[in-house]
């Protein structure tokens, strides 16, 4: 029998690694396994009370209706109320699109502002999604690679050689995700002007999620203060309630972004999800508005700092792993190169990962599909316990092995 063929395009699109290994580890424990889960990428907390709140009251209210494409008006405006105090620049509801994620957000993003043959430029390791949406967009993805050296962060050169009149993106993520490192004012400025001088018709995407889960002396730093006018008026800020208030179900995340690209991605949005749940939105809307919030959100960021040092102390008398203390969000992103390649046990970080899943239950996700072999991230977005549980195992797997 003759199968209908499905489009080059869903084919060439991989899965993500960090859902596969989620997806595993949760098979594992359907088996009544006790399986450590450090690959997820969402908070381990509740939503702050007034968010389950308001989804209650929004339930009681009446019929729930769809909601406006672009997304409901007061969500809308609250947004554009704290972006601009964020950003230290005024923006309207016009200026915002609500959508089913920061993902969501991004890859509309995607698909309004680049053409085939254009290129979209991302720091390597970038997040696992970066490259398939821009083929999904018909776009090539090019990449800037870092190192620990470097602190994880782009280099002005290394930029610039990747940048040409084809560049349509430049993707800055802040703090990162898998690695956690995060771009200071000087750091930003001096990409700014790289950009400027060789990507005239770039857009930047500032993929800002992480942005309140910052640790030490590192503090956020808005593009909009660190570049010129002229290259502000072409940065789009991506962000969302899913990190900061533990509300990755929720499904909503925004951007804000001159009102003709605004309009532009609620045109592609329209034939696609159209507007993103209603109650979803009443309890962002609650998350950005209600002021018993902050207190809550303190209290998870106290949970996050915690647990990151506890992690660089667990790590620390491991062979083999190391990893730079991360600037913001809540993965370590561990090099254990020594225990990957010739000489060594396992050929690869993908198989190291899928034994340290399969034999000693402990989930993280391998670093080559974040674009860094011979790395593990691991997410502290868990319980102090597991964290010191896990730990232990991984030492003692990690001790067991031959490094290269």
């Amino acid at each position: 029998m003759t199968e209908a063929p499905i489009s080059d395009r869903a084919a060439a699109i991989k899965p993500s690694a960090t859902l596969a290994v989620s997806g595993r580890a949760g098979q594992l424990r359907a088996q009544g396994k006790k399986v450590l889960n450090f690959a997820a990428g969402e908070p381990d907390f509740s939503p702050p009370t007034a968010v389950r709140k308001a989804v209650a009251d929004a339930v009681h209210a009446g019929p729930v209706k769809y909601a406006p494409v672009p997304g409901t008006p007061a969500l809308r405006d609250a947004v554009a109320e704290l972006m601009s105090t964020v950003h230290g620049r005024s923006f309207s509801r016009n200026e915002v699109l609500v959508s089913c994620g920061a993902k969501h957000s991004l890859a509309n993003l995607f698909l309004a502002t680049c053409n085939p043959g254009d290129e979209v430029v991302v720091p390597s390791p970038y997040w696992v999604s970066y490259p398939d949406m821009a083929g999904l967009a018909g776009a090539t993805a090019k990449f800037v690679p870092t190192t620990r050296a470097d602190g994880w962060r782009m280099r002005p050169e290394a930029l610039a050689a990747q940048l040409s009149e084809r560049t349509r993106i430049v993707v800055l993520n802040s703090p990162s995700n898998p690695t956690g490192a995060g771009y200071r004012e000087d750091d930003l400025q001096a990409l700014g002007e790289v950009i400027e001088a060789r990507a005239p018709r770039a857009w930047v995407i500032c993929d800002d999620i992480y942005r309140d889960l910052v640790y030490g002396d590192f503090s956020h730093v808005s593009a909009f203060k660190a570049f010129s006018e002229s290259l502000g008026s072409r940065v789009i800020i991506v962000d969302g309630v899913s990190k900061t208030f533990a509300m990755t179900g929720f499904r909503i995340g925004y951007f804000v972004a001159p009102a003709p690209l605004v309009s532009a991605a609620s045109r592609i949005q329209s034939q696609t999800t159209s507007g993103a749940a209603t109650l979803s939105q009443a309890a962002a809307l609650a998350a950005l508005t209600d002021p018993s919030v902050p207190a809550e959100v303190a209290a998870m960021k106290e949970a996050f700092t915690r647990r990151r040092q506890l992690v660089l102390d667990g790590l620390d008398p491991i062979p083999g792993a190391e990893a730079l203390p991360p600037d913001g969000a809540f993965y370590m992103f561990v090099d254990v190169s020594p225990h990957t390649g010739p000489g060594a046990r396992h050929a690869d970080d993908i198989e190291l990962a899928t034994w340290l899943l399969e034999e000693k239950l402990v989930a993280t996700v391998p670093g080559t599909p974040f674009g860094a072999p011979g790395h593990l991230r691991m997410s502290y977005a868990t319980d102090d316990a597991s964290l010191t549980d896990g730990l232990s195992r991984i030492g003692d797997a990690l001790s067991s092995l031959p490094t290269a």
